[in-house]
C-alpha cells in the first residue's frame, strides 16, 4: 500500500509547494502542491493568511485573510498571462497558504486520488510500498487518462505485478531526470524484493 509518510514529502519536492496563487502552464489558478482552484469560491474555502508588510502604508499585519482579500488575489492572478515561472505571480498576491494548510490539502487530494488509482489497478493496496509510490507518482503527474492511454505496456505490467517491465516502461518525457530515476528505482526495489518469493511476479 502507499506509505504517505515517506511519499508525500517526495511528492512535494517533485511537484513543488507554492504558498501563493499562481497560474499553471495551462492558465489555471493553482496553489500548494498543484491544487487547481476553479474559481474564487474554491480559494475562499482555504485558510489563506496575510503576508506581513511592515513597510506598507498602513503596515500589513499578519492575520487570517478575508473573503474579499482572497478574491482580490485570485482575480489579480487570473488576469495575468500564463506560461511564466510560478515565482513571477507572487508580485500579484498579498496572501499565503500556511504549510500546515498545504499539507492538509495535499493529504485530502492524495486520499481522493488513491480511489481513482485503485479503480484502474484493483490490487493497488496489495502492491509493495515502493511500487505503490511509483505508480501513484506517475498517475498524479500524468493524470489517470494519460497514464492508461499513453503507457499501455506499463499498465499491463503493473496489473501483472511485473515490476521489472514496469521499471523499463515508466520513463516520462518533460519531467526531471531525478524524478524518472527515483520512479525507476522504486520499481527495481519492488522487483528485487519479489524475486525470492518466486518468478511469477516478474
Amino acid at each position: 500500500m502507499l506509505n504517505t509518510a515517506t511519499y508525500l514529502p517526495k511528492l512535494k519536492v517533485f511537484e513543488g509547494s507554492v504558498s501563493y496563487m499562481y497560474l499553471d502552464t495551462t492558465g489555471n489558478v493553482t496553489v500548494g502542491v498543484g491544487k487547481m482552484l476553479p474559481n474564487a469560491a474554491a480559494a475562499q474555502k482555504l485558510g489563506f493568511v496575510r503576508r506581513p508588510d511592515p513597510l506598507a502604508k498602513p503596515p500589513v499585519l499578519p492575520g487570517t485573510a478575508t473573503a474579499d482579500e482572497i478574491k482580490a488575489d485570485y482575480d489579480n492572478v487570473k488576469k495575468q498571462s500564463s506560461g511564466k515561472l510560478f515565482t513571477y505571480y507572487k508580485q500579484f498576491t498579498k496572501l499565503d497558504l500556511p504549510d500546515s494548510a498545504i499539507d492538509t490539502l495535499l493529504k485530502a487530494d492524495v486520499t481522493q486520488f488513491t480511489t481513482s488509482v485503485t479503480a484502474t489497478f484493483p490490487d493497488f493496496a496489495t502492491y509493495p510500498n515502493e511500487a505503490c509510490a511509483a505508480i501513484f507518482d506517475m498517475a498524479y503527474n500524468l493524470g489517470i487518462g494519460k497514464l492508461t492511454s499513453q503507457f499501455p505496456t506499463f499498465c499491463k505490467a503493473v496489473k501483472e505485478k511485473d515490476w521489472t517491465t514496469a521499471s523499463k516502461e515508466c520513463n516520462r518525457i518533460g519531467i526531471s531526470d531525478d524524478r524518472n530515476t527515483w520512479t525507476k528505482a522504486q520499481f527495481d526495489a519492488a522487483a528485487a524484493a519479489a524475486k525470492p518469493a518466486g518468478k511469477d511476479g516478474g
